[in-house]
């Protein structure tokens, strides 16, 4: 599996302007919408803000990866959000976060679903990696960013 699989360059927004993170997480769900990926953003979202509540998904770095499984999603999916300035998730080591990939899974895809956490954490641990992400101009670039690390790893 791999990540740029589940992203599309309509689900990547750069330089997004958001006071709070369940702003970037609306926004990113409604690009998921879009993409018929998920079916009923209000209620995905409500999932969302559940995870969240068990622990935080602020993992560092200026990283945060919120994720949901949920009956309102359709099909897993990715979507990705670098915001103008960062942003507070009770991040682990206490940094905000500008980087924000929301992963959404159908209620019954556990495989995919922690195949991608687990992919992505793998992936955002290289400084590069994420620098790479900050400094992309455009979607496409972030793909070919999320591409070449894929490449480097396998």
């Amino acid at each position: 599996m791999n990540i740029k699989d589940l992203l599309s360059e309509g689900r990547i927004l750069l330089d997004l302007t958001a006071d709070a993170k369940e702003d970037v997480w609306k926004a990113l769900t409604n690009k998921m919408y879009e993409d018929g990926i998920v079916e009923d953003v209000e209620a995905y979202l409500k999932d969302v803000a559940e995870r969240e509540k068990q622990g935080t998904t602020g993992v560092g770095f200026g990283v945060a990866i919120p994720h949901a499984k949920s009956e309102a999603v359709k099909s897993a999916g990715l979507a990705m959000a670098r915001t103008a300035q960062g942003i507070d998730v009770a991040s682990l080591d206490g940094t905000k976060a500008d980087i924000f990939f929301l992963i959404a899974a159908p209620k019954d895809a556990d495989k995919v679903y922690l195949q991608a956490l687990s992919k992505l954490a793998r992936l955002l641990m290289h400084e590069n990696f994420r620098e790479s992400l900050r400094n992309a101009k455009s979607p496409r670039d972030v793909l070919d960013v999320i591409e070449k690390q894929e490449e480097q790893m396998s």
